[in-house]
């Protein structure tokens, strides 16, 4: 179908003709124009061998949350946007219920459970104190002493 630039601001959502008018200056829609009917330059809707005008369009331009070509309803709106509230509520409980949550998270449960392993509390006291040594002062400790020791700690439960 052949449209004048206003037509083809309109099929495409625009209120204004400014956004296909910038398009067609910088050369963007070559491919898509179909000549002249007096002074309105006509452009092809759906031409062989292309995609829609609609499509090209949005491909060109910066998609924006409030843009009339990522509306949701329209050609190029998702399968879940078409859906009525009682279908997307449907598809929430299985896609999104509390066994589908359960058997995501399931493998990372199983992954965490691996890792903790029981603490051998005095063979962790016993490697500090060597990272520490004889020399390191009781408590109270400055901040620069405190990382130290938090430091230390952090090495002893590493080595396991």
């Amino acid at each position: 179908m052949k449209l004048t630039i206003s037509e083809a601001a309109a099929y495409c959502g625009y209120k204004s003709r400014s956004v296909i008018y910038k398009l067609q200056q910088s050369g963007m829609l070559r491919d898509y124009e179909a000549g002249r009917v007096g002074r309105n330059r006509l452009l092809e809707s759906d031409p062989p061998g292309r995609c829609t005008l609609r499509d090209h369009i949005a491909a060109c331009v910066q998609l924006r949350h409030d843009s009339p070509l990522g509306q949701r309803h329209g050609p190029l709106a998702s399968p879940i946007a078409e859906l009525t509230d009682d279908q997307l509520g449907a598809y929430c409980n299985e896609h999104l219920g509390e066994a589908a949550l359960a058997a995501a998270i399931a493998p990372i449960n199983e992954w965490i459970e691996g890792q903790q392993q029981e603490v051998n509390w005095s063979r962790l006291a016993e490697r500090l104190n060597a990272y520490l040594g004889p020399a390191w002062p009781g408590p109270p400790w400055d901040g620069d002493q405190s990382a130290t020791v938090a430091m230390a700690l952090a090495l002893a439960q590493e080595a396991g």
